[in-house]
């Protein structure tokens, strides 16, 4: 079963339903071939840490998978000992990406800052988050999709800051 947790307090009955049904995470929605595609990294620089198992590109970072694309000012990739990738951070102003799913529709989001953690199968979106599909949006100020058990999670960081959403009708 999904789930979706999000700090507001309005969400009930019939809206929760739709936003359950609607904001489902990047794997469900992604392209089903683009894992199955070579990753791209462009940068104006690239340093890289073997001792620390870390590669960090500055300058105009664009990355590509399939159809996946993030944009950012600097990305700094982690990697255990068997150099598996197990943490990608994007910075920038702001860091974007954009994806095709099987319908070719697009999603994409924004961000101050964004994490992907491999092992747990998470996006951070954090500062000023914005994720839309299909029209629909959610902003916060961090919004995290899990990719593993189909939920989104957005909250604000403080009382004056609010998840905010627009739901398209039901065709």
């Amino acid at each position: 079963m999904q789930t979706i947790k999000i700090k507001a307090t309005f969400f009930r009955g019939t809206l929760f339903s739709t936003l359950f049904i609607l904001l489902l995470p990047l794997q469900l929605f992604a392209l089903s071939s683009d894992r199955q595609q070579p990753i791209q990294v462009e940068a104006d620089n690239l340093e890289m840490r073997d001792q620390e198992n870390v590669s960090i590109y500055t300058g105009n970072v664009f990355l590509a998978q399939g159809s996946l694309e993030f944009r950012c000012e600097q990305l700094t990739l982690h990697f255990d000992d068997q150099k598996q990738l197990t943490l990608m951070e994007m910075t920038g102003t702001p860091v974007t990406f954009r994806q095709l799913d099987d319908e070719k529709q697009e999603l994409n989001g924004r961000a101050k800052q964004m994490q992907y953690r491999q092992s747990k199968s998470i996006l951070i979106m954090s500062g000023n988050a914005r994720f839309s599909h299909k029209g629909n949006t959610i902003e916060s100020n961090t919004i995290q999709i899990s990719t593993d058990n189909e939920g989104i999670q957005a909250g604000s960081s403080g009382p004056e800051d609010r998840v905010k959403m627009i739901i398209q009708p039901a065709q």
